[in-house]
């Protein structure tokens, strides 16, 4: 039996909820993938449920990229989706000159 706990609306188990069991809220976010959500992987809607909770304090420019970039990162393989955060954890630990040179890029 699952139950909505606050914002995170995740099962008593510990299992990410199916799309209807999801908070108004996060259903608004998540809107992108609502087709897939219930095909997603439990890693990856739970992953997923907590970028909503960080969704809030996102400037509206993160939060348009984020609703825009998420169907693509969700049909990703798990590989994929792990050289795309190893080459992000790389970029983002270089000085800003040089982030901002790959940006003009």
């Amino acid at each position: 039996m699952c139950l909505a706990v606050s914002a995170s609306a995740v099962c008593a188990a510990g299992k990410a909820p199916v799309w209807a069991q999801l908070t108004a809220d996060q259903q608004t976010v998540l809107r992108p993938v609502r087709q897939d959500w219930d095909r997603l992987p439990e890693f990856q809607r739970q992953r997923l449920l907590a970028a909503v909770k960080r969704y809030p304090k996102m400037s509206p420019q993160q939060q348009q990229r984020f609703s825009q970039r998420l169907p693509g990162w969700t049909k990703l393989t798990l590989a994929q989706r792990n050289l795309a955060r190893k080459r992000y954890a790389q970029y983002a630990s270089l000085p800003k000159e040089q982030q901002l040179e790959i940006l003009k890029r």
